[in-house]
């Protein structure tokens, strides 16, 4: 009968997988606590879980339907409707983030059954923050290895998104306006790009403010002597400390690029995410020509938006 106190000369894989698995589940509930971008769509509640697909396809309103009238007694009605419907399509996008567990690694925590524990905790957790990191960075600004990930500053613009381009297809444009010093004119700017985007007074207004950390403090700076600061239960607003504008939050992000500021409908900005490649975690594997077992963290989405002039950025800000 094998001595069940002994030391294992090796550390299986059998092993390292069931301690992977166990770790991921302890994730589940610390998942969206990191990435700024990422968070203010968990929040929001427009995170779409899609089962693969080539694609990923949103039917749009390009033009109102005017097909109808009135009539009286026995008038002839229309029965031609126009097209006043459009399609946009976008690509998923990869991520990936390696966990390894090097041969001298695993020797030196093979004394005890506890140490590959944590040996692969730490690691998957260096893992889990790292991929996150790098996806809210992707999430803010474009970055070139990610080109098929939209951004914040590619979905808010004029240009093309998707399959459409929004110089020839004018419904599928953000508002973006040039702005300057924002102690002067910042928020006379986020005003009136509040309106344009807006339907009316209290229909589909900006859900969130998000910019740099730096206007962030210039926009303090304006809100101070009103004391507007707020941490009520507002929109994204669990584990921000956030500002208000017009009774909206405004908060920073970790990598929006410098002199921008964004108001977003989070209503009509999506999350969308491959069922089977939601932050999953492959099993080991050993490279044949290497003393070292690799597993992966695998992610497989997009960022998208599916009306595009609801949302605004200025630019340029100072």
């Amino acid at each position: 009968m094998a001595n069940p106190y002994s030391i294992p000369t090796t550390i299986d894989t059998v092993v390292l997988n069931t301690s992977l698995a166990d770790y991921q589940k302890r994730l589940v509930d610390q998942k969206y606590n990191e990435g700024v971008i990422e968070k203010l769509v968990n929040e929001s509640g427009t995170k779409k879980i899609i089962d693969g697909g080539n694609s990923i396809v949103e039917t749009l309103i390009k033009d109102k339907q005017d097909d109808g009238g009135f009539y009286l007694n026995g008038d002839p009605l229309n029965v031609n409707q126009g097209d006043d419907l459009s399609t946009v399509e976008f690509l998923w996008q990869n991520a990936y983030e390696p966990i390894q567990i090097t041969r001298d690694e695993e020797r030196q925590n093979s004394g005890a059954s506890h140490k590959i524990l944590d040996l692969v905790a730490t690691k998957t957790k260096l893992a889990n923050k790292a991929i996150r990191d790098r996806l809210d960075q992707a999430f803010s600004t474009p970055v070139a290895a990610a080109n098929r990930l939209y951004d914040l500053e590619t979905i808010v613009n004029t240009g093309t998104l998707g399959t459409l381009n929004g110089s020839t297809a004018t419904y599928w444009q953000s508002t973006v306006t040039a702005s300057g010093a924002f102690a002067t004119q910042g928020l006379t700017d986020m005003t009136t790009a509040t309106y344009a985007v807006s339907s009316a007074a209290n229909i589909d207004n900006p859900t969130i403010y998000i910019t740099t950390k730096t206007v962030f403090q210039k926009f303090e700076q304006t809100r101070l002597p009103l004391e507007r600061i707020s941490n009520g239960n507002l929109t994204a607003n669990a584990g921000f400390k956030n500002l208000t504008f017009k009774g909206v939050p405004l908060t920073y992000g970790n990598y929006i690029s410098t002199g921008l500021l964004f108001g977003l409908n989070m209503n009509y900005i999506y999350l969308a995410v491959d069922s089977a490649t939601d932050y999953i975690t492959t099993p080991f594997i050993s490279p044949t020509n290497q003393t070292v077992k690799v597993a992966f963290i695998l992610w497989r989405g997009n960022l998208l938006t599916n009306n595009r002039r609801r949302h605004f950025k200025l630019t340029s800000i100072s």
